[in-house]
């Protein structure tokens, strides 16, 4: 998909530059912050903290930082 609307087209943006489409991810993998690691690790981070905000039921309301409890664990 347009990893927005579910079309199941990635590359496909609508029209709408709005939407997230797969250039999208391929450049994210290549920022400093991610250590130019790729587009997998890219998807691979945004999976994750999606997961993270659906099963604290947070999807809607996505608090600001969700790293600050697995800094006081490690």
């Amino acid at each position: 998909m347009c990893y927005t609307c579910g079309c199941k087209m990635p590359y496909e943006d609508h029209g709408d530059p709005r939407n997230i489409v797969e250039q999208a991810l391929v450049d994210a993998g290549k920022t400093k912050e991610i250590k130019n690691a790729g587009r997998v690790k890219a998807k691979e981070n945004m999976f994750e903290l999606i997961r993270e905000q659906q099963r604290r039921g947070e999807l809607e309301e996505p608090r600001a930082n969700y790293a600050e409890e697995t800094t006081k664990k490690g």
